[in-house]
């Protein structure tokens, strides 16, 4: 049986994940009337740039047999700086991408917070959202008793695959299912304040501050690289994720300042004889 704490928490990382993103553009839309273009373009460019092109540049680099491969994972370090390299330089080339051509027009601070959210939201969606969906469904299978036929008419791979999974819902503690859910925050956060610094690059034009998205992207990714090769605890990493993230929020709130704002034009008044006091 699942327990239901892990239930709960499997709950709490699908709303955060689904729901969360959702919620918080259409609040911060109609606070700032910033528009829906910069979260569609945010969404569209994290699927283009991280999910089809870096993807196929992992096909070349990390699956093809070729001596790329067999150098970048000779060792724990060469693959995380490969990792996070890759991670930065797609994703905050597609921000400057999105900035300087799509987003033209919409380059205050406001749309650099949207742009983020919907990079962010998109992300959380696809990558945690959907596979906690299905978490839910096998757990309730589970405790329903129905899971088991699911295996019957499976090849023996594939049985083995349902079963890998009914066992590490039934064993995992808890409060790893809910961590899911606290990191696509900390993740959401630190593509807010990542957006942002490259809008500051296009709006100023000032590209060394898009280097520096790069750099500071490839660090956030570094150890998490680190611990798919063991080399790194997972609790590391989502204390690198947390710093990472109240950095990004103490950047989002004091950065407004930083960026340009509408000018207001004031009507033009003609006096009037009233206004000058003359009678006609």
């Amino acid at each position: 049986m699942v327990s239901t704490a892990s239930i709960l928490a499997i709950l709490f990382t699908l709303v955060v994940s689904i729901l969360g993103p959702v919620l918080l553009a259409i609040l911060f839309i109609r606070k700032t009337h910033a528009g829906i273009l910069s979260t569609a373009v945010g969404a569209g460019i994290f699927i283009l740039f991280a999910l089809i092109l870096e993807q196929g540049m992992h096909l070349i680099v990390l699956v093809a047999d070729t001596p790329i491969r067999a150098v970048v994972t000779s060792s724990p370090f060469l693959y995380a700086l490969y990792g996070g390299l890759a991670a930065g330089v797609f994703e905050e080339c597609g921000r400057f991408v999105a900035f300087t051509f799509l987003l033209r027009g919409r380059r205050e601070w406001k749309h650099g917070v949207a742009y983020g959210i919907g990079h962010g939201g998109i992300e959380a969606i696809l990558l945690a959202g959907l596979p906690f969906i299905n978490n839910l469904v096998y757990a309730v299978m589970i405790n329903s008793g129905t899971f088991d036929k699911l295996t019957q008419s499976l090849t023996s791979d594939q049985a083995a695959a349902l079963l890998s999974a009914k066992s590490a819902l039934i064993n995992t503690a808890p409060y790893l299912f809910a961590v899911g859910g606290i990191e696509r925050i900390f993740a959401i956060t630190v593509h807010i304040g990542f957006s942002l610094i490259v809008l500051y690059a296009v709006a100023k034009k000032k590209p060394a501050y898009l280097f520096l998205a790069i750099g500071l992207h490839a660090l956030l990714d570094f150890p998490a690289a680190l611990s798919q090769k063991g080399v790194l605890p997972t609790w590391s990493v989502e204390v690198c994720a947390g710093i990472f993230a109240v950095a990004a929020l103490l950047f989002i709130l004091t950065s407004k300042k930083h960026f340009p704002t509408p000018e207001i034009t004031a009507d033009v008044v003609t006096p009037t004889t009233a206004d000058t006091g003359s009678e006609g």
